[in-house]
């Protein structure tokens, strides 16, 4: 198993807790670590927001449950 930062792990769990249809707006170089790892994806842009979306995959949501059952 990959090691992930902070940041990329609270991605993953804002994504699966927070996230309508698991698509979380914004990019950054922790999200971009995630595509590279297969736990997030590109999803498009909206043409009225700046930011483009990105959807979690089935591996990213498994990474993020065994997170969340980790803070528990």
């Amino acid at each position: 198993m990959d090691e992930l930062t902070p940041g990329q792990i609270e991605i993953l769990k804002h994504t699966v807790i927070n996230c309508s249809n698991g698509l979380y707006c914004g990019d950054s170089p922790d999200m971009q670590k995630l595509i590279e790892l297969g736990l997030m994806e590109f999803a498009g842009r909206k043409s009225f927001v700046p930011d483009p979306y990105f959807r979690i995959t089935d591996a990213g949501f498994d990474r993020a449950l065994e997170e969340l059952e980790n803070d528990g």
